[in-house]
């Protein structure tokens, strides 16, 4: 007997022992029966059957029947049972199986018998499952039958889910087999297993459910007979499971769908419908197109859900009025018919490309009367809502009566209603705020009462839900479409919040909406409160299951434990129980370490001194030097040698080096090193291993570091460590042992003692080796341990978001989706918590701060004077808190202003204390909480990226300084510079919002305010909050420059202690920083020019001012309102010049902020009449008037650049505070008006943004566009907004008719404008002419809108006429209207360029595209490999022998080989695939970041082109040579450019960004190496340019815009435009005159709008700046090209008119044109006709043959008159300013020479040519400023041109009868001379003797005295024009007139 107490096998070897004395005793096996028999003493027996599972069958053997032998077949092959269960054949056994389960029942026993369990479920499931299920079938009525109950249950649930639900942890080894056994021993319980399985997954999202349902339908095909299994699967009693599978199987064509659904609803009826109904309603949002090629990606499929709802629309009427049954009794049903119409409509609304299908289905449903009449009774019942006729509470009760009544006639005018209610969920946004609320109400109402039921109530609750995720309105703003949406959800949700408890999993929804946590947390904390309320009933109310199911009744439908789960492992945690909501935690007195149990690496004891033996100094270079240029062509070569160098004593030496010196620091060359080691083969195993060694050894170090948290340069090295670590072990499937690196547990100790932001990226690194990797990849156990690791800390509630991105890299590197991985929640939960606050691992807010940690928390910045914020809301003692930040208080300004309004709320009694007393307590409490709440993520960043830039930069500058202390001084300025200024960009707007909201928490807490207590409340914060943000700011600067000199400091100090001790062993010798210098890699110095590159000896003292001028000047202060910026004293001392005081732009905010006070404060103060009060209203000496006074005063009348920035950056966002207010308080939008009108008189800048500006505005919703039209009419009323240009842009907005919406805008406007007498209607022609046609009907406006408008418009024009006798103003004028000036040019943007011509530049790229495309499809297959491999070929060439002219000569011969040189097509085809092949290679060279590019592969290549140019065709005499030569070239760049031209194309096409960066290098080195002075190249000078020039204008900026930039750095470069200008007999100029008018014609449309973009901007200066170097260097090549430069320049770019325009030929003096008394006619140059290269009769071809007859002898009378209509482009309203450039300077050579050459003399007014000059007066406006233009442009330097056309132009001033002809001529001269210099010449000489010579009357004419600064401009021009003498009596003159 074995059956007593001492009895016990400890071990397997003991088992073996006994069984062999008992068969050596006995001569037999022992019975089974005896070993499972009732033993007294049963952990004697548990011992001998623990035993006897874990040997092998050879060893033991239980006797089976044949079932148990079934049974035990089951079991994986051999050699794939794990080792914990190697016997099948025993846990086949029932016997066995049935004693281990009445052990289980022994306390003592049951954790053995679990263990053991275990061991069977990782072993040999399927045998367990076959084995268990068999036994719970057969027990019958056996008295035993619920022994082991508890165990057999989580058997159950641990077994079922291995084999029926995919699971991608844990794969069993023979699952088809045990399924097929399964399905032997019973079919049932395979379909209940199944539909078991899928009723675990309905808490799982949709592709989990998919996923369960393809696994199934798998298990079920390798089943004996699939066809049966299938049929009781679709026709089980389920419904839903069956739904699902015929969905999936009908997506893979298995199966059809609809003859099954029709007969399953036959045979279920309701209970199949209701299923059907609600599996779509689940699944409706996910559902995409089918698929049969590949895998399901959705349960529901779009064909699928037509088919179903073509199927329930067909049902008979008799199952679509029976009721849907709930799952409550509480007799709430909704029909059949509701629910199948609500799932409809919300399967149409999500996806809309159903109504097809629908419709081709369903016949067309007869419209009757009787469906009108329930239509009309709903829309009724609601509009009695709406009116109040009604309440909502009536209404909810009649619809109580009508879902319950049985009247039809009722119950259709029920369904009706909600439907429409639902119906109008997407026009929510647009309700009125009053109805908004009643509907919210009127919704959530109809929850709450519950009626609304099943499908329609997950559609009620889902709208509610969306609403609530809609973010909030702003404070004070109630028009945006998204607050609406919020707010209608909120009222809904206060109806029904009684009911949450019901929907736990809804509540979790809301509760995890972000601006709900933020802005309502009382709410959010009922929410909760309901959420653990219905949990616990749950728990309460739960009650055991039976065992009604057989074997799979203890399956719980939501468990979703694994096999390695908590179930087997905590036997007293029962199934049932939930996790509570909250639970008390008991204190951690456990201290966190970092080091224990880590592994050797971090632990070990090696003394870091260690010196490793060196070989001897000349190996020790060699090897050094082997290792500097091991590259991936010379890597074997490079190991044999080392092989032959070094002796492996050496090792450990090298080792050290490698990773010290090469690994850590170059991640990218790692895949090198690897490949280095591989080449040594067995030689280099022992440096591995020393590798190893080593990189253990300086990992450990790191982590032990202190500075691993802080030092970012400690932490990269380390990530580099973990990287190459990866890859040397993992990658090569070398295990990394827990004794030397414990990685799960060095990521725990990293979470307990803050150190994940070092430890993460480093574990992460090593294992991304894993996706190399055959046995390391996942699910390898080790692995997904350490990812379930990284998921629980990824889980972690505010870890920092870098450690969370490096858990997500790391997954999508191992292809591992983040959400599959399971987290080691529990481990985590057992390590000791780290504190959060001041933990480089969190980001804190300051919520989630406990209030009694206040004082023992650290500092949350770097700043030791400020620490974290406590928690936001200590309701008890808010009034008693001091400040963190000592003596805040002292410095917290409280406005005097705010006395009115603390007076006011006195009065008015309001629940909040607002006195001054509370706000000298609240306001340094919500200032304090608000810095201390942003400081430390805006310290952080910008001292980051200052310490950085710093860094960079001064070790660049100072890398030849000997001096630390100037390179430290240095970098400390530097540094506090950009920190402070970072911390201030980025800190002003956060920190002015956070101010508010704790100073609005603080002065209101809990309470709930009226919304006048409200409206008092807010503006008193918003008044403190914008006084104390300077103080906020200058706090937050003061911390980020700290940091920052502390930080760079420490970045520097290794550079420093360089210095010094080179200085200290040399004695003061120069000073050389290799790390910069001597880096080949980078791209700096080496790219600088020389000016900015190091030069020896240092920093000279100009450069180091640079760094000086970062220190910075304190900023003043602002001075008070009222009082001027900066007095000047004039009262004693000689009278000086005044001081223009500097822009004080912080005094201009201030005043900003004191006027939107001031006005907060006044309308308050006015109550309910506050929309009345007007800016008119005001007396002079109120307070707004006096700011507004107040803005001259800081903003002086010049301004530099930098500050017109400034100042319209903040006018900017005055501009767009106008649209955030509200039309109630025109106070407040006057205002702001009038200060951007006092901005305006000093920065004119502004008016011509604001038209910009304007277009940009929102008008979506009709509030806005009501905003909007009234911001217009104060804008232009103010004369912000050329009225003009508003006409243009209105009347381009309404589209000629086609917007009815800008068309109702525009009318509302003109009307308005025109009554308050705001503006005229000749101030809008164009829109005033496009309603005069809509109300004809002569517009393309549609009926409909013409018919709704025209009275409005004829009402209107009726009304302008009564006010106004004066016409409209036709489109083309005679003369000037009201002596108002008229723009030069319209407001539409359009080239000189005929449409033709555009359309072919702008598709010049893409046939050129089109052609290289043809030539590449000629290519052989492998012509890229053979040309790749000649450039490679090449490059070797140029790195080795560059000066060997024997190499060169065999390369060229290597590409004759080819063919290049030889054949057209072949050099053709090598050098468009070489350039493609070096500029692809350049583009990748930037490591995908778009940034730093490596252009040494282009450099090396345009080597070579120079090269083929130099020696190849050099046969023949020296002209066919220089021939053959120029057409190479040509071939040669025709490639490149036509290669350009595909790849911009190509980039186009896909949309992305095309980088011109490779191919302007690419150019510019041709440009460079073609041009320099050569021998060879100077006889071919002029082909060279000249084929250089013809590329350029090919690519020009019309053609390849993206290359602008870049293009015209070419152009303008000093190796290529000056060679093409001076060459011999100007014959460069036409070539350079081409590409000039290139570049002016892509400018022209840009230059003309009113806005120009940033880019636009540059390339404008850079014109100007090559036109500048013209006019200095070849003025004649620009006096020669005159004509047709003007041509192409817009009539607005004065400036640049002026530059051409003054351009004088080379050797001529110019006259001083103040000369008092200068005779122009006796000057010698008058007699001179200048040199005109442009072509004058080209424009004039269609007149030119009548216009010569006309001139020389006035043949064709009728010319004259017939002349202004021709002057108009073809087919368009547009004047031709060519053709009228041309003529008139045609016209004056003619006159010019018949004044010359008449024999009898004549006046000039007497000439045909003035005749003709005379009739170009009486265009319109415009046309008569082109004119005048044209005239102007010839007034240049001295010469008969210049002298005629001046006399022409005062002609016609003097001989004008229209005042307005004169007016212009004016501003014609003015407009040019009010600009910087250049002046030309002749039109000083003009406009001089035009206001000198009484004879022209100048200063009597009213238009220069129609305005005081009009009259100011002419002063001052006068002054700049005349000299001395001539200023007084000229001013006299003025004087008199003015009297």
């Amino acid at each position: 007997k074995w059956d007593f107490y001492d009895f016990l096998i400890r071990d397997t070897v003991q088992f073996k022992t006994l069984l062999e004395l008992y068969r050596a005793g006995a001569q037999r096996e022992p019975p089974i029966a005896v070993i499972t028999s009732h033993w007294q003493y049963q952990g004697a027996q548990c011992s001998l059957l623990e035993a006897m599972l874990s040997v092998p069958p050879t060893v033991y053997a239980c006797e089976l029947d044949e079932a148990e032998m079934a049974d035990a077949a089951t079991a994986p092959p051999k050699g794939q049972i794990q080792s914990s269960a190697p016997n099948p054949r025993c846990w086949a056994s029932v016997a066995v199986l049935k004693r281990l389960l009445v052990l289980s029942d022994t306390p003592s026993l049951a954790k053995n018998i679990r263990d053991l369990f275990v061991k069977g479920l990782l072993g040999c499931p399927e045998v367990l499952l076959c084995s268990l299920v068999r036994f719970q079938l057969n027990q019958g009525s056996d008295l035993m039958a619920n022994s082991g109950k508890q165990m057999k249950n989580e058997l159950m649930r641990e077994l079922i889910p291995l084999f029926f639900k995919p699971n991608s942890s844990h794969r069993v080894q023979n699952g088809a087999a045990a399924c097929r056994r399964l399905w032997a021993i019973s079919p049932n319980t395979v379909t209940a297993a199944c539909i078991e399985a899928w009723r675990s997954t309905a808490a799982e999202g949709p592709p989990v459910r998919l996923a369960a349902i393809v696994h199934i339908i798998s298990i079920v095909r390798l089943l004996p007979s699939p066809e049966a299994a299938i049929s009781a699967l679709l026709n089980g009693k389920d419904a839903e499971f069956s739904i699902a599978i015929a969905f999936v199987m009908a997506d893979k064509a298995d199966f059809h769908l609809q003859p099954w659904l029709n007969e399953r609803i036959n045979t279920g009826g309701v209970v199949f419908c209701t299923a059907l109904i609600t599996l779509m309603a689940k699944m409706y949002t996910t559902a995409s197109p089918r698929d049969t090629t590949a895998e399901a990606s959705t349960l529901v499929s779009l064909e699928n859900m037509a088919t179903s709802l073509q199927v329930l629309h067909s049902l008979d009427s008799t199952l679509l009025g029976q009721n849907m049954p709930t799952s409550r009794g509480d007799g709430n049903h909704i029909t059949i018919e509701i629910s199948i119409k609500s799932l409809t409509d919300a399967c149409l609304s999500a996806h809309p490309s159903l109504r097809s299908s629908l419709a081709q289905s369903a016949p067309p449903a007869p419209s009757t009367p009787g469906e009108a009449l329930i239509e009309e009774m709903a829309n009724s019942y609601f509009q009695k809502i709406y009116t109040s006729e009604q309440s909502i509470d009536e209404i909810v009760e009649m619809l109580k009566r009508f879902k319950v009544s049985s009247d039809s006639r009722e119950n259709k005018i029920f369904a009706c209603m909600i439907r429409n209610l639902f119906d109008e969920y997407r026009f929510f946004s647009r309700y009125p705020e009053k109805e908004l609320r009643i509907t919210g109400i009127l919704f959530g109402t109809l929850i709450k009462e519950q009626l609304v039921n099943s499908i329609t109530l997950g559609i009620a609750l889902r709208y509610v839900l969306e609403a609530l995720r809609r973010p909030p309105s702003p404070p004070g703003s109630t028009t945006s479409s998204s607050g609406k949406m919020f707010r209608f959800g909120m009222f809904a949700l206060e109806q029904f919040k009684e009911r949450l408890h019901e929907w736990p999993q809804y509540c979790s929804h809301i509760v995890q909406i972000p601006h709900l946590k933020d802005g309502y947390t009382d709410l959010v904390s009922e929410i909760e409160t309901a959420m653990a309320e219905s949990q616990s009933r749950n728990a309460r109310n739960a009650a055991p299951q039976g065992n009604n199911q057989e074997v799979i009744s203890s399956i719980k439908n939501d468990q979703k434990t694994k096999v390695n789960g908590s179930a087997l492992s905590n036997p007293s945690t029962s199934t049932n129980e939930r996790p509570p909501v909250a639970t008390p935690q008991v204190p951690d007195t456990r201290i966190a370490e970092f080091g224990p149990k880590l592994g050797r690496a971090v632990n070990s004891k090696v003394d870091e001194d260690t010196q490793h033996e060196a070989p001897p100094d000349a190996v020790l270079d060699r090897v050094q030097f082997l290792i500097n240029n091991v590259s991936p062509s010379n890597v074997e070569q490079k190991s044999h040698e080392l092989k032959d160098m070094l002796e492996p004593q050496y090792f450990d030496w090298l080792g050290h080096y490698l990773v010290v010196k090469r690994i850590s620091a170059q991640p990218n060359f790692h895949s090198l090193y690897l490949a280095f080691l591989d080449h040594l083969g067995d030689y280099g195993k022992g440096l591995i291993e020393s590798i190893l060694s080593s990189v253990y050894f300086n990992i450990g170090k790191l982590l032990r570091s202190p500075k691993i948290t802080t030092s970012t340069s400690e932490r990269s090295l380390l990530k580099n460590l973990g990287s190459w670590l990866g890859q040397i072990t993992i990658a090569r499937n070398r295990p990394i042992l827990q004794i030397m690196l414990d990685c799960k547990e060095l990521l725990f100790q990293g979470y307990e003692n803050g150190r994940l932001i070092a430890v993460t990226p480093f574990v992460a690194k090593i294992l991304e080796g894993a996706k190399s990797s055959i046995v390391f990849r996942p699910p390898n156990p080790w692995v997904m341990g350490l990812l379930g690791v990284f998921r629980a800390l990824y889980s972690v509630e505010d870890l920092k978001m870098n450690i969370k991105f490096e858990v997500e890299v790391l997954c999508k590197n191992l292809g591992v989706k983040l959400e599959d991985i399971t987290p080691k929640t529990s481990a985590l939960a057992r390590r000791i918590r780290p504190v959060k606050e001041r933990n480089p691992d969190f980001n804190m807010k300051s919520s989630m701060v406990p209030p009694s940690n206040t004082k023992s928390l650290p500092t949350a910045a770097q700043s030791p004077d400020i620490k974290p914020p406590t928690g936001p809301d200590e309701k008890s003692s808010s009034r008693d808190q001091q400040t963190v930040i000592p003596n805040l208080a002292a410095y917290v300004t409280i406005n005097s202003s705010l006395n009115q309004l603390l007076q006011q709320s006195q009065n008015m009694k309001i629940a909040v204390n607002l006195t001054e007393d509370s706000l000298k307590v609240s306001v340094p409490v919500a200032v304090d909480r608000a810095i201390r709440e942003i400081i430390q993520p805006v310290v952080e960043r910008s001292v980051t990226i200052a310490c950085i830039t710093t860094k960079e930069v001064v070790t660049k500058d100072f890398a030849t300084e000997s001096d630390e202390n100037k390179m430290h001084k240095a970098a400390q300025l530097m540094v506090a510079n950009l920190a402070g200024s970072l911390a201030l960009v980025t800190c002003r707007d956060p920190l002015r919002s956070s101010v508010s909201t704790h100073l609005r928490q603080l002065l209101t807490g809990s309470e709930k305010l009226s919304e006048q207590e409200q409206n008092l409340v807010e503006q008193c914060v918003a008044i403190c909050a914008t006084d104390n943000l300077e103080l906020g700011c200058k706090l937050i600067e003061k911390a980020a420059t700290e940091k920052a000199v502390r930080d760079v400091d420490e970045a520097i100090a290794g550079a420093l202690t360089a210095r010094q001790k080179h200085r200290e062993q040399t004695g003061g010798q120069p000073y050389f920083d290799m790390a910069v210098l001597g880096n080949s890699n980078q791209r700096y110095p080496g790219a600088l020019p020389d000016p900015l590159r190091p030069q020896r000896g240092g920093l000279r003292p100009e450069q180091l001012r640079v760094y000086e001028a970062f220190q910075r000047m304190p900023r003043p202060a602002a001075p008070p309102a009222g009082q001027p910026g900066s007095p000047v004293d004039v009262a004693d001392g000689p009278r000086k010049p005044p001081v223009v005081p500097p822009l004080n732009l912080e005094a201009l905010s201030q005043i900003a902020s004191k006027l939107d006070s001031t006005v907060s404060s006044l309308l308050a103060s006015a109550g309910s009449r506050a929309s009345e009060v007007t800016l008119s209203m005001l007396p002079s000496d109120h307070d707004v008037l006096q700011l507004l006074s107040a803005v001259a005063q800081v903003t002086p009348k010049s301004l530099s650049p930098a500050e017109k920035r400034s100042v319209l950056a903040f006018a900017q966002g005055i501009f767009r505070r106008l649209y955030e207010l509200d039309l109630s308080e025109p106070l407040r939008l006057e205002t702001l008006v009038a200060l951007l009108e006092r901005i305006n008189e000093s920065c004119p800048q502004l008016g011509q943004d604001l038209g910009t500006w304007t277009t940009y505005a929102p008008t979506d919703t009709e509030v806005q566009r009501k905003l909007h039209r009234t911001v217009l009419l104060l804008l232009v009323r103010s004369n912000l907004v050329s009225s003009q240009e508003l006409d243009g842009f209105l009347s381009v907005s309404a589209d000629h008719g086609r917007n009815p919406v800008w068309i109702e805008f525009s009318l509302l406007f003109i009307r308005t404008a025109f009554l308050e007498r705001i503006a005229s209607p000749s101030d809008f022609p164009k829109l005033m002419d496009l309603m005069t046609k809509i109300a004809d009907g002569r517009s393309q406006a549609s009926p409909q809108v013409t018919q709704s408008l025209r009275k409005p418009i004829l009402r209107m024009l009726e009304e302008v006429r009564g006010a106004s006798t004066s016409p409209v103003p036709p489109a083309v004028s005679s003369g000037a209207s009201a002596g108002r000036p008229v723009p030069p040019t319209s407001t539409e943007q359009k080239s000189v360029l005929s449409p033709t011509s555009m359309n072919n530049l702008t598709n010049g790229a893409r046939k050129v595209a089109a052609s290289v495309e043809q030539f590449a499809s000629c290519d052989h297959p492998n012509s890229k490999q053979q040309v790749t491999s000649l450039l490679d070929s090449w490059i070797r060439v140029h790195a080795e022998v560059s000066s060997n002219e024997k190499a060169l000569a065999q390369y060229l011969q290597l590409l004759q080989q080819f063919g290049v040189g030889k054949s057209e097509e072949h050099t053709e085809r090598f050098l468009r695939l070489s350039t493609q092949i070096v500029v692809d290679a350049v583009k990748t060279s930037s490591n995908g970041n778009g940034k730093a590019l490596n252009y040494t592969v282009i450099d090396i290549y345009t080597k070579l082109i120079p090269l083929l140019f130099r020696y190849m065709n050099g046969a023949g005499s020296s002209e066919q040579v220089s021939t053959k030569r120029i057409a190479f070239l040509n071939k040669g760049l025709g490639v490149i450019v036509r290669c350009l031209m595909w790849d911009f194309e190509n980039k186009r096409k896909s949309g992305g960004q095309w980088d011109q960066r490779p191919w302007f290098r690419l150019l510019l080195n041709l440009t460079i190496d073609m041009n320099s002075p050569d021998p060879v190249f100077d006889t071919m000078k002029a082909g060279i340019v000249g084929v250089f020039g013809t590329a350029f204008h090919v690519i020009q900026p019309l053609v390849v815009p993206g290359f602008a930039f870049a293009w015209v750095e070419l152009v303008s470069h000093r190796k290529f435009l000056p060679n093409l200008l001076l060459l011999e007999g100007q014959k460069g100029w036409n070539v350079a005159h081409q590409l000039l008018v290139d570049l002016l014609l892509f400018l022209e449309p840009h230059l003309k709008r009113i806005d120009m973009t940033d880019p636009i901007k540059k390339l404008y200066e850079g014109t100007l700046r090559v036109l500048l170097v013209l006019l200095h260097d070849f003025p004649s090549f620009l006096a020669g090209y005159h004509l047709s430069l003007c041509n192409v320049i817009p009539d607005n770019c004065v400036q640049l008119r002026n530059v051409i325009l003054s351009a004088v030929p080379k050797g001529m003096t110019l006259p001083d044109p103040f000369t008092p008394n200068l005779k122009i006619d006796s000057l010698p140059e008058i007699a001179q006709s200048p040199a005109i290269l442009s072509n004058i009769l080209g424009p004039l071809e269609s007149l030119r043959p009548e216009l010569e007859g006309f001139l020389k002898d006035r043949q064709r009378s009728d010319f004259v008159a017939a002349l202004l209509p021709k002057l108009f482009k073809s087919g368009k309203g547009d004047i031709d300013a060519a053709r009228v450039n041309s003529l008139v300077l045609c016209v004056g050579m003619h006159g010019i020479n018949r004044l010359q050459n008449a024999q009898v003399p004549q006046t000039l007014g007497q000439t045909p040519e003035l005749e003709i000059l005379q009739k170009l007066m009486e265009l319109d406006d415009q046309g008569r400023y082109i004119s005048l233009n044209a005239i102007a442009n010839q007034l240049r330097y001295p010469s008969s041109h210049t002298h005629y056309f001046s006399c022409v132009m005062l002609f016609l001033f003097s001989e004008a009868k229209n005042l307005g002809v004169k007016e212009q001529i004016t501003r014609v001269l003015l407009e040019r001379l009010i600009l910087h210099r250049p002046h030309p010449w002749g039109l000083l000489i003009t406009f001089i003797e035009l206001i000198k010579n009484q004879r022209y009357q100048f200063w009597s004419h009213p238009f220069t005295r129609c305005a005081t600064e009009i009259e100011k401009v002419f002063e001052s021009v006068a002054r700049s024009c005349m000299a001395p003498g001539s200023q007084r009596s000229s001013l006299a003159i003025v004087g008199e007139n003015s009297k």
